[in-house]
């Protein structure tokens, strides 16, 4: 799974990643392209905007889709976040937050921060 992220130089913990590389053990392209098709036009954006929505989407994730504790979290005002969270929404469609949607856009968040933590980016989540 990590040389499907593009790490060559590190390692972790096989039982950590566990739930990744079940749905990913079969085609290691396959991690990059989940990632692309999921949360890509959030990618974009930020790479076109210098923006950094995906870091919202990663806090907004780890509370529980609570955007009061992710405002809190990112020390940021919670209008800020309904404001982002409707960019995502124009970016990823009206239905990401549901059930389904909102699993695989977990993942995929999840996948892309480990990529570029173990990367080595100075700031693969940047704050506010």
């Amino acid at each position: 799974m990590l040389t499907a992220l593009g790490v060559e130089a590190a390692a972790v913990a096989a039982d950590a990643k566990l739930p990744y590389t079940t749905l990913f053990a079969h085609g290691p392209t396959r991690v990059r392209q989940f990632i692309d098709r999921t949360i890509g036009p959030v990618r974009h954006w930020d790479a076109e905007r210098g923006t950094d929505l995906l870091a919202t989407l990663h806090r907004f994730v780890d509370c529980n889709a609570s955007p009061v504790r992710t405002a809190r979290l990112m020390g940021v005002h919670s209008n800020t976040v309904l404001q982002r969270l409707d960019r995502i929404t124009q970016l990823l469609g009206d239905t990401w937050r549901d059930s389904e949607s909102f699993f695989r856009i977990s993942a995929a968040v999840r996948l892309h921060t480990l990529s570029e933590t173990l990367r080595g980016s100075s700031h693969p989540l940047r704050r506010p």
